[in-house]
């Protein structure tokens, strides 16, 4: 018999020195794993634990086991929120918000990437809404079926969610679509349900279940090396369905009860909810369970929040607002983290601000991961002062919505609106109930200052504050301009208004887009009670017009709305800017003249040079010759008549440029 030799011996020895090992070392030496759990449209008021009466165990039992982050912020709609997660920077630096919508551009890092470049496996479950549906032929063939009868309807194909670095993806791309095998948003438009790339129409199921269980299926494949998990739920969103099993766990009359966002909510729409609630409570217990079983929750972080504050059917309570507002029931969100053995367990609290934007870099400290190149962040990394509970490097948090923006520091949250400013202190107040503007106007100045540094830093075009760089610019009418015609009878009342389309335009624009363009009068026309907006819809008895009372303001600090005379007077030219945030992301897809009623007289309005200028200076041009012209002829009524749209040379009025 031969002698072993050395490297026989040696590697006898260190197989015994492993099967010695407890089975515990090894995964003690393995990164963390990561499960990032978003709810839809979940508000504050909507868990048990913070009040609601629609018992949630199941999330309740992770916040007494994990940290709560007790001013965690996010968006007031979906889109920008899980923006701020996957790259760390404002929405408006990529894209989207301060609405839904936006395709995140290939040149943007994400948190999915930056795990997987430090060699996680990752996965993402539910829905997307940071981009459109790839382009692929199945897909385009249905896209092609469903909208067959508006032919001219364009696909927008998008990059992709494996695109943006995940490995493993069951979801769906846009918002508020049907839950059950349909998947549609209002039964419009093809089936957006995809495995990957690949275009999955027929897959039955209520799309939770589905979400869960590929969710499980993935952790389980990779319960031997690290991941990332995100599963972004459709529940609580609408549209309100809930299986027949869910409804049948909640009283009627309890539901009936129940605080809602917004009162027009019915009984029978409190009682969905309700069941939707209780089913998104079950699917948390069940990825959770499952982790446990696993052997994994030690060395899982587990977070837990949402991406707004509540929908109309649920209760952002004590804090006032809910989506749709900036105000803290729509933007501060419930969230728990959960790691033992990181140190975050136990059931406290931290009161450090932060939020979506400090997810990616806080997440990649955390599990000791490199953080890849990325654009500049506006998230911070908040792991030591979570870990040791001290105070948060972020500084402030920073919105804009329709007809306001604010910022809200540790203690502070200044609203500022077109004509006014609310100031509340958080610390004392987090149901903002007291204006405390007036005594303390030091503390709006210094508010207002980084207010207006955030805007410098991200370039954004406020719809309801005037803008300095156009103040010098003047108006360059030239060759065909457009000229709209329209006499205001005296039958015509103040509340009477006229909306004359004459342009359209495809094509979307974001936060740091204006619009602008030139505007005059002829001699003897009325020189205000009329204005230029972009807006949406077909029926002329309910066009949703951009520019309204607070928005539309030009650089002279007027809103369009209020019809604003022309400066120098009748036969002049003016030169006008308007930011477009508010309506961002999206598209512009019409654009008329309003006239309103109470000053009679024959007016005839003239344009040119109607276009949209980019943040980086370069312009789309909307209307700047005959070509342009998208207009349609508008019968006469009792308070406008003679009505006309067209395209004239340059009239030679004296004053004109």
């Amino acid at each position: 018999m031969k002698s072993p030799t050395a490297f026989t011996v040696l590697a006898a020895l260190t197989l015994g020195l492993a099967l010695a090992l407890p089975p515990a070392s090894a995964a003690a030496a393995r990164p963390p794993n990561v499960v990032y759990l978003l709810a839809d449209d979940l508000g504050w008021g909507d868990l048990s634990r913070n009040g609601g009466r629609i018992a949630t165990p199941a999330i309740d039992q992770l916040f007494a086991r994990g940290v709560e982050l007790n001013n965690f912020m996010g968006w007031c709609v979906c889109s920008p929120t899980r923006a701020m997660l996957l790259t760390g920077r404002h929405p408006f630096r990529v894209g989207t918000g301060p609405e839904v919508g936006g395709e995140l551009a290939a040149a943007e890092t994400t948190i999915a990437t930056g795990f997987k470049v430090n060699g996680y496996r990752t996965g993402i479950f539910g829905k997307w809404h940071n981009g459109y549906e790839p382009d692929t032929p199945e897909y385009r063939a249905a896209f092609a079926e469903a909208w067959k009868s508006m032919p001219n309807k364009k696909l927008e194909g998008g990059l992709g969610v494996n695109a943006h670095g995940f490995d493993e993806a069951w979801i769906y791309y846009g918002g508020g679509a049907d839950y059950f095998t349909r998947r549609t948003v209002e039964g419009r438009g093809p089936v957006s349900w995809w495995h990957n790339r690949e275009f999955r129409p027929r897959d039955v199921g209520y799309t939770e279940d589905l979400v869960v269980r590929h969710a499980l299926d993935f952790i389980r494949e990779n319960k031997e090396a690290p991941f990332f998990c995100y599963v972004p739920f459709h529940l609580v969103h609408a549209p309100l369905q809930a299986k027949d099993e869910d409804l049948a766990e909640v009283d009627p009359q309890l539901a009936a009860g129940l605080p809602a966002a917004s009162p027009k909510v019915s009984a029978a729409e409190k009682r969905t909810h309700a069941a939707m609630l209780r089913a998104l409570d079950r699917n948390v217990a069940t990825i959770v369970a499952e982790l446990e079983r696993l052997g994994l929750s030690e060395n899982t972080i587990l977070v837990f929040t949402s991406d707004n504050g509540a929908m109309e059917a649920g209760s952002s309570l004590p804090l006032r607002g809910a989506k749709h507002t900036i105000y803290e029931g729509g933007v501060r969100l419930p969230t728990v983290i959960h790691w033992p053995k990181g140190g975050l367990a136990g059931g406290t609290k931290w009161d450090g601000l932060c939020g979506s934007l400090d997810m990616f870099p806080t997440l990649m400290a955390m599990t000791d991961s490199t953080m890849p190149a990325t654009r500049p962040l506006d998230g911070k990394n908040i792991w030591p002062a979570l870990q040791a509970r001290t105070t948060s490097p972020v500084e402030s948090y920073y919105w804009a919505w329709h007809g306001q923006d604010a910022i809200r520091t540790s203690r502070w949250k200044l609203h500022r609106f077109y004509d006014r400013f609310e100031l509340y202190d958080i610390r004392h107040d987090e149901g903002e109930t007291t204006d405390l503007t007036g005594a303390n106007p030091a503390v709006v100045r210094e508010l207002v200052a980084q207010m207006d540094a955030w805007n410098a830093s991200l370039g954004t075009a406020l719809s309801h504050r005037p803008t300095s760089f156009a103040l010098d610019a003047n108006p360059e009418p030239s060759g065909e301009v457009l000229e709209v015609t329209v006499t205001v009878t005296p039958d015509a009342h103040a509340r009477d208004t006229l909306v004359v389309p004459f342009a359209g335009l495809q094509g979307t624009h974001v936060a740091t887009d204006y619009v602008e363009f030139d505007i005059a009068c002829a001699p003897g026309s009325p020189a205000s009670g009329f204005y230029y907006t972009p807006f949406k819809g077909n029926d002329t008895k309910a066009f949703a017009l951009s520019f309204k009372r607070g928005d539309g303001v030009d650089q002279f600090g007027r809103e369009q709305a209020g019809g604003p005379v022309i400066r120098p007077g009748p036969g002049r030219w003016e030169h006008r800017v308007v930011g477009l945030s508010s309506s961002a992301p999206g598209a512009l897809p019409r654009h008329g003249m309003v006239f309103k009623g109470g000053k009679p007289g024959t007016y005839k309005i003239y344009l040119d040079n109607l276009r949209i200028r980019h943040g980086d200076g370069s312009t789309t041009p909307i209307w700047s010759d005959a070509r342009h012209t998208r207009a349609r002829a508008i019968e006469d009524s009792a308070a406008f008549k003679n009505i006309s749209v067209r395209a004239v040379p340059r009239p030679l009025w004296s004053g004109t440029p």
